[in-house]
């Protein structure tokens, strides 16, 4: 028996061989979405998504969304981890943030998404009533953010001339002085500054700042002329003319402090009358001796005996040793017994009777040399 081989045509061969490739691929491409198309839940400083991935590691999955993690970041997985299908993969930036209670402030890194959960962090609770920079479901800013929070209180604030107390939640001086009705003019001065953040026990004041030009009468001091006189004794003086002061007008630029000049500039002068010279004459005669009360000695009497052995008998003797008149006094016991002014500038009478308190208080031992020598001890 023989069998016929059915003849295949060229176009039918064709057509097989792409059913198998399609086949085929079909088969590859259900393989590859098993293996490679995971679910993954993203969550990203709070913002959460739901993802499918064919990534192989975390950091091909962050990529992949255009997260750039920065080393501080936090993270739940390594970067070089694995990814399985249904993870749920956080990223938590590191935010610089300033946070200012009550005027005061503080710098922290922080992890929170949220305004709130940033103070609960920081153990921050406003006050009923409190100002708050943003609401505290709003996220906070990943570069960077200020966050102010300011309680109710009393403050004290200080213009033209009063003490207002004022009840406010307002965070800077600026704000307050705006609350309290404060209008402030560019040149007026505040304490603190207009933007520096309030304290409880701030104290704000204002001061107003005027700048005027006027023309204001100055008097001019009169000059001393002196003259000497050989007819007065030296210290005396007489008055020949009385002085005058004159006038000038001044026109001045003047910046005043709550109404008191701080600063004053002389733009224009001009003399309206002219000041009157004093005249003094000063004497210049030598003081006649002022007369001892010192009872009149001998001529021969123990003390000048004194002080032909201590001096030669030189009343008036400075030799420049350090002891001076007839007996040698130092300046310090000559003050001591009552004398006035040096002893050698004395009559003989007023040395012996100082001499004499001084014997009379210490002994002949003063003089020790001297007095042994005359027989006196």
């Amino acid at each position: 028996m023989q069998f016929s081989v059915p003849e295949i045509h060229p176009k039918n061969v064709l057509k097989m061989v792409a059913a198998v490739l399609v086949v085929l691929m079909a088969t590859a491409g259900l393989v590859a979405a098993a293996d490679f198309d995971k679910r993954v839940t993203l969550d990203v400083d709070g913002v959460v998504t739901e993802t499918r991935t064919s990534a192989e590691t975390v950091d091909e999955l962050l990529a992949s969304k255009g997260v750039e993690p920065r080393q501080e970041d936090k993270l739940s997985h390594e970067l070089d981890e694995t990814v399985e299908n249904n993870a749920t993969v956080t990223v938590r930036y590191a935010k610089p943030v300033t946070v200012v209670v009550d005027g005061e402030s503080t710098n922290e890194v922080s992890y929170a998404t949220t305004v709130g959960d940033l103070l609960d962090d920081l153990e921050v609770t406003p006050e009923k009533g409190a100002y708050l920079s943003s609401d505290v479901d709003e996220n906070v800013n990943r570069f960077g953010e200020e966050i102010v929070v300011s309680n109710p209180k009393t403050l004290t604030v200080t213009a033209d001339g009063e003490d207002t107390e004022v009840e406010t939640n307002k965070p800077t001086v600026g704000d307050v002085l705006d609350e309290a009705g404060v209008k402030l003019d560019e040149d007026d001065e505040v304490d603190p500054g207009v933007d520096s953040f309030v304290a409880a026990d701030t104290a704000l004041k204002v001061v107003r700042i005027e700048k005027v030009t006027r023309t204001e009468t100055v008097p001019i001091d009169f000059e001393t002329e002196v003259t000497e006189d050989g007819e007065l004794e030296k210290g005396e003086k007489e008055v020949v003319t009385e002085g005058e002061a004159g006038e000038a007008s001044e026109e001045v630029n003047l910046v005043l402090a709550d109404g008191e000049v701080r600063e004053r500039e002389v733009v224009s002068r001009s003399t309206t009358r002219e000041p009157v010279s004093r005249v003094e004459k000063h004497g210049t005669k030598e003081p006649e001796p002022a007369g001892s009360d010192a009872p009149a000695v001998p001529g021969d009497s123990v003390f000048d005996q004194l002080a032909q052995c201590e001096s030669g008998g030189n009343w008036a003797a400075n030799t420049g040793n350090g002891y001076y008149g007839g007996v040698q006094f130092s300046a310090q016991t000559w003050r001591a017994v009552g004398g006035s002014g040096l002893p050698h500038e004395n009559s003989r009478e007023e040395q012996i009777h100082r001499a004499t308190i001084l014997q009379q208080q210490s002994g002949w031992g003063q003089w020790p040399a001297c007095s042994a020598k005359l027989g006196l001890r």
